[in-house]
């Protein structure tokens, strides 16, 4: 799994974070990208190029995002 926590980084760093791992991913690879808020914009990115996702809020300002280019993972097996 790979970790991104962009909690720290403002707009639109997390967004250039997330695409470039996107990119590197192959198999069953996951990103665990940790942010501040629920990015929406890098959804239809992910979903046009092929990639599924699952965002979870924790609380008000805590997402966490799995990111995957698999066909078969289970996302929602992935507990936080």
């Amino acid at each position: 799994m790979i970790l991104l926590d962009t909690r720290e980084f403002d707009h639109p760093i997390p967004l250039e974070m997330a695409v470039d791992a996107f990119k590197k991913l192959s198999g069953d690879e996951v990103i665990h990208m940790i942010h501040r808020r629920e990015p929406i914009p890098l959804f239809e990115i992910i979903v046009k190029n092929g990639g599924r996702f699952r965002s979870i809020k924790i609380e008000e300002n805590l997402w966490h995002i799995y990111i995957t280019r698999s066909k078969t993972l289970d996302l929602e097996g992935i507990d936080v």
